[in-house]
């Protein structure tokens, strides 16, 4: 009874262990996929320029404006939407020789929405961080440095294998439909219909075109995809040295 009730406890101990793993892998992969929609926003050179001029942008505007004004309001959107400025009435822009405000007030009501759900990102982002660095420590505590590196390679790859499933339901559905994923994306974050905006009333839909979301949404799971794969690549690698 002694033996199989400590059995028991070992064996419990062990799960706990390998789910506190799992749980690590997840955050591993949000600091992943949220850092992947900073990168495409905010840190890859003339990327929205490129898109802009490859779609001809501008000319989708009512009215004639500049591929400048097209990504100078398109910067300062990220910048609001990330909390570098705190307004966005003062985004102009020079369209058929009139210089003006560029956001309509629903169209600002509905970047205050995405503010939040960058902000919120953002914070999550620092939640798992948190989160990996205080269960790798109680992994650590109870399996020294070897276990620990088993414990978190076997985690990552099991949590990548649940994302990766989740993914390609995704990405079947996008390729099959993207505006039915995009829709209900906005459905699944967005608690009313300011995101259903107009082209003859606002231009913000008119430079961020369906198409320029399609590229934005493969380009950040490209950049997703490499970082996730250079993690497995190290986790089999540990794998591997640590059965030696």
């Amino acid at each position: 009874m002694c033996y199989s009730h400590t059995m028991k406890k070992v064996h419990e101990s062990a799960l706990t262990h390998q789910i506190a793993a799992f749980i690590c892998g997840l955050c591993l992969l949000l600091i992943l996929l949220t850092t992947s929609v900073q990168a495409l926003c905010f840190w890859i050179p003339n990327w929205w320029r490129n898109e802009y001029a490859k779609y001809d942008t501008p000319s989708n505007v009512r009215g004639e404006m500049s591929l400048d004004d097209a990504v100078h309001v398109t910067e300062d959107m990220l910048d609001y939407c990330i909390g570098r400025i705190d307004t966005l009435d003062d985004t102009e822009a020079t369209i058929d020789g009139v210089t003006a405000p560029f956001f309509t007030e629903r169209e600002k009501s509905h970047l205050a929405d995405c503010r939040e759900l960058f902000t919120a990102g953002l914070r999550w982002r620092m939640i798992a961080a948190l989160m990996l660095i205080a269960l790798t420590i109680y992994i650590y505590m109870h399996n020294g440095k070897t276990g620990t590196l088993r414990l978190l390679s076997a985690g990552y790859l099991r949590s990548l294998a649940a994302v990766f499933a989740a993914a390609l339901i995704v990405t079947a559905l996008a390729i099959w439909n993207f505006t039915f994923v995009f829709t209900k994306f906005h459905h699944i974050f967005f608690d009313n219909d300011l995101w259903i905006l107009y082209p003859d009333k606002d231009n913000l839909i008119n430079i961020m075109q369906e198409q320029v979301f399609a590229d934005a949404a493969m380009w950040i799971g490209g950049i997703f995809a490499a970082s996730a794969v250079l993690f497995a690549l190290a986790a089999v690698l540990v794998l591997k040295r640590t059965d030696d």
